[in-house]
């Protein structure tokens, strides 16, 4: 998965891990109803993705960052016509 060779890179410190995982958990909560179980896998996958890739940006607070990533992850799921 790509989040994770992202955080093997050592570029995140406990404080930025723990607003990552507060902010996946978060952003996951609202999502998982809306996606049928058989995509649920491929889902956290991007949702994890976008919330790594995005987690450097200075000054977002994982509550920030989950709606960031909401934000995003629908915007992928509208372009591509389906559900994640």
């Amino acid at each position: 998965m790509r989040a994770r060779r992202i955080l093997s890179t050592g570029a995140f410190d406990h404080r930025d891990m723990e607003r990552l995982q507060s902010a996946f958990n978060a952003a996951g909560t609202v999502i998982e109803p809306t996606i049928a179980e058989t995509n649920r896998d491929a889902s956290r996958t991007t949702l994890a993705t976008i919330i790594v890739a995005s987690g450097n940006v200075s000054g977002l607070d994982d509550g920030e960052l989950a709606a960031m990533a909401l934000r995003t992850f629908e915007s992928i799921r509208e372009a591509n016509g389906f559900l994640l």
